[in-house]
């Protein structure tokens, strides 16, 4: 049941992502994701609330910290979908996302099968297909470094968020969610954007993601209660297909053969380590 709700949220995701890709490229990644913020704050607190649980400090503490990683995820994995290629962005940051907390689930002492394992080595060569792309934009293998880095920090919030406590409920996503905007905040304070471009943005699409990616949090958090870390993980990190076909259709984004068949041994990836 768990690697179910992980592919739900692996849905919201890539539908979210793709949307908030599409708002970046009119406006600052940082100002949507402080919009979506403002958004997504007020629904995660009414469902949590309405859902009832005890959350203890730890569960507070682990939901802002896991907020905080989140946060500057999203502006990465943005700033990378608007200025390189979805078939190597999110690929990459869904391969590091699920790697991540496979990696702290053996620390922590689950054992995937040895069909997990054959799944996690073939995603790095189909990670490298995924991302050897021309990219006009100049960017090295088309935005891999912004997917790495965002993936990174996606497995960081998989793997605080699944520290919280099963009686604190959606609690935990409440301060997940305000951290989003106080980090928002402090960038705008460092000078790393600027807080007026946040009237710039696409009010639909930001809203849309917002919407998205909450639901996403709350269906993973959902499998991660009845699940095991790195199986639920990894079948929520199967966004990349949903955010590559929209990227495909809605912006005509041609997709070489080599792209092809890496985003296929990707999701052949995942695939294996979710049925391990």
């Amino acid at each position: 049941m768990g690697i179910l709700f992980g592919g739900v949220a692996s849905l919201l995701y890539g539908l979210g992502d793709f949307v908030g890709g599409e708002a970046t490229r009119r406006a600052p990644a940082a100002a949507n994701v402080f919009g979506a913020g403002l958004i997504a704050l007020p629904l995660v607190a009414i469902a949590a609330v309405v859902l009832g649980g005890t959350a203890s400090a730890a569960d507070w503490a682990y939901g802002g910290t896991a907020g905080m990683a989140g946060a500057v995820g999203l502006v990465i994995l943005f700033a990378g979908l608007a200025r390189g290629k979805a078939a190597a962005v999110a690929p990459a940051a869904a391969a590091f996302g699920g790697a991540v907390p496979v990696a702290v689930g053996v620390i922590l002492g689950e054992r995937p099968s040895p069909l997990a394992w054959v799944g996690i080595v073939l995603a790095i060569p189909a990670i490298l297909l995924c991302s050897w792309v021309a990219d006009r934009s100049g960017l090295p293998g088309g935005g891999l470094g912004y997917g790495i880095a965002a993936g990174a920090l996606f497995g960081t919030y998989t793997v605080l968020i699944s520290r919280t406590g099963d009686a604190s409920g959606l609690l935990p996503l409440i301060p997940a969610r305000a951290a989003t905007l106080v980090m928002m905040v402090v960038l705008a304070l460092g000078g790393i954007w600027r807080m007026s471009s946040a009237i710039e943005v696409p009010k639909g699409l930001v809203a849309a993601h917002g919407v998205l990616d909450v639901s996403g949090n709350v269906f993973l958090i959902i499998g991660l209660r009845s699940g095991s870390l790195a199986l639920v993980s990894i079948a929520a990190s199967m966004y990349p297909a949903v955010t590559v076909t929209m990227a495909r259709f809605f912006n005509a984004e041609m997709l070489r053969k080599r792209q092809v068949l890496g985003v296929f041994l990707t999701l052949v990836a995942l695939a294996l380590i979710a049925l391990g």
